[in-house]
């Protein structure tokens, strides 16, 4: 009996030999430049809403549907791929490196913080995000910055094509935010679209 109940944990514990893993890390630029580091950034950890805050992906049925994936999931916790990914972009965008949480002087330096309110997948259709994000320059010369973002991106053939849509979102959102983090070195925050 007690064999059993171990051969039920372990196949239970496993994936599938089918399970596929997914990332919203874009694929680095062919043509990487050291970037010149005139800023700081500090991404915080993302929030995601719950229905999603799981290993599989989960993708809209139907108008009242959700199902999640068994054997497709983010190669991450989606809280980690998501705060990953967008620090990438915006260090890609700002020509900035993110310091996450390290107390680092001498440079200005931008807190922000992600807050995914949907993040929809809809299989051969579109990928969703919509989010909020808070600027702050650490000085506190300024106040914080809070914007609305939203994206909405064609997804391609089966969940490699919704991936890619979701990194292509996410891309988005990050260029908006970057916009925010500029307008603060120009004087005049403010929330991009």
């Amino acid at each position: 009996m007690k064999r059993l109940a171990l051969v039920l944990v372990v196949a239970l514990g496993c994936r599938s030999s089918g399970s596929r893993y997914y990332t919203l890390v874009s694929a680095p630029d062919a043509e990487h430049t050291t970037a010149a580091h005139e800023i700081q950034i500090d991404v915080l950890p993302v929030d995601v809403p719950p229905e999603v805050d799981r290993a599989e992906m989960v993708v809209r049925e139907g108008p009242g549907e959700l199902t999640p994936v068994d054997t497709r999931s983010w190669i991450a916790p989606l809280p980690l791929e998501i705060r990953r990914a967008f620090s990438d972009e915006l260090t890609r965008n700002l020509g900035a490196r993110d310091i996450s949480g390290v107390t680092a002087d001498g440079l200005p330096t931008y807190r922000i913080k992600l807050v995914v309110q949907r993040f929809e997948s809809a299989l051969g259709k579109r990928a969703v995000i919509d989010a909020i994000s808070t600027v702050h320059e650490m000085t506190g010369a300024a106040p914080t910055l809070v914007c609305s973002h939203h994206a909405t991106e064609p997804a391609g053939k089966g969940y490699d094509g919704l991936a890619v849509a979701h990194q292509r979102a996410l891309a988005s959102i990050a260029k908006q935010v970057a916009a925010s983090v500029r307008s603060f070195r120009d004087g005049a925050a403010a929330c991009s679209k």
